[in-house]
């Protein structure tokens, strides 16, 4: 069993903030304010030198891996520390009469796969050489965010942010 999420991370981990709120959506507990190209640009910016690990200007395969792995590691560790927790939980009388192998069968941790990179360079890569550049990292993004700011003063509004739900929730009829 693969760590949950697992497959939606590549896009998570990327630009976690900024994909959201070009997107017109906000975390689930956030609420929901304008956000401004500037901002985004910020938010890209960081993520992009963070997740550039080499700092050569290019994001290649392996530290999309490196940056996809070490997400599957934080939730696997905060998977185990649920884990134990209910452990702890159902050993009421703290006599330890659930024994830890009968436990470990029923609550079985997932193991980690290997990172797929193929999914963000077909986002990203525009010129398909394997690389992505710092341009090619943020354009996806941004132009999703011009496309969404209907009123074209660089803020995505409230009612912008709603729109753009509301257009990702209606299912095209098509006759």
């Amino acid at each position: 069993m693969m760590i949950r999420h697992l497959a939606f991370a590549a896009a998570l981990t990327l630009a976690p903030a900024a994909a959201a709120a070009a997107q017109g959506a906000a975390p689930a507990n956030a609420p929901a304010t304008p956000v401004t190209r500037a901002q985004l640009n910020a938010r890209l910016e960081a993520d992009y030198t963070n997740l550039d690990s080499n700092k050569d200007g290019k994001v290649g395969a392996d530290e999309i891996k490196a940056r996809l792995k070490k997400g599957a590691e934080t939730e696997l560790a905060t998977l185990s520390k649920e884990r134990d927790a209910t452990f702890a939980s159902l050993d009421a009388n703290k006599d330890g009469s659930i024994s830890r192998v009968e436990f470990n069968a029923k609550a079985e941790l997932p193991k980690i796969g290997e990172p797929d990179a193929a999914p963000v360079l077909a986002r990203f890569d525009g010129n398909k050489d394997g690389q992505i550049t710092r341009d090619e990292f943020r354009g996806p993004t941004l132009a999703n965010f011009d496309k969404l700011d209907a009123d074209k003063d660089g803020t995505l509004s409230l009612n912008e942010q709603s729109a753009a739900r509301k257009a990702q929730q209606t299912p095209a009829i098509r006759r």
